[in-house]
């Protein structure tokens, strides 16, 4: 639960829902990186997912997301402003707020949570490349577990 206390301010770069698999994604380039890293990107696999609800914001063009999203597809910049969690009988009730982008609201009874680092060049004026700090490997930005 460390990590969802810790996603504050953290962009969000994806979610994907899927109700038959009851699983939510959520990937997130995180404060917290490794000594050599400049970017840290976290993946959170909510488990037993039910109760799924995309709470729209204010800004128009985002609303239009619901059981996924990738920041690939906007120049919306969208960071976790507010994580509520709620404790039930034997499962987790979770808002995570993104400001105008709106809410992600759901119950889940398990989290599995895998962390990456990379190093980031940059190539020209508006593009960077991203390295893995352990095997030097390429990490595209917008799907880095990929």
């Amino acid at each position: 639960m460390g990590a969802l206390e810790g996603a504050l301010e953290s962009l969000l770069i994806s979610y994907q829902y899927e109700a038959s698999k009851k699983t939510l994604v959520i990937v997130l380039d995180y404060p917290d990186k490794a000594a050599g890293a400049d970017r840290a990107f976290l993946r959170l696999r909510f488990m037993s997912v039910s109760d799924f609800h995309r709470v729209p914001g204010t800004f128009a063009d985002l609303q239009r997301f619901k059981e996924s999203y990738s920041t690939r597809e906007t120049p919306a910049t969208t960071v976790v402003q507010r994580v509520d969690i709620e404790k039930k009988e034997d499962s987790l009730r979770i808002t995570l707020s993104f400001g105008s982008f709106g809410d992600l609201a759901f119950v889940f009874r398990s989290l599995w949570a895998e962390s990456r680092s990379a190093r980031a060049t940059k190539t020209s004026k508006n593009t960077w490349t991203y390295h893995d700090v352990d095997d030097g490997k390429p990490v595209d930005f917008y799907d880095p577990f990929a």
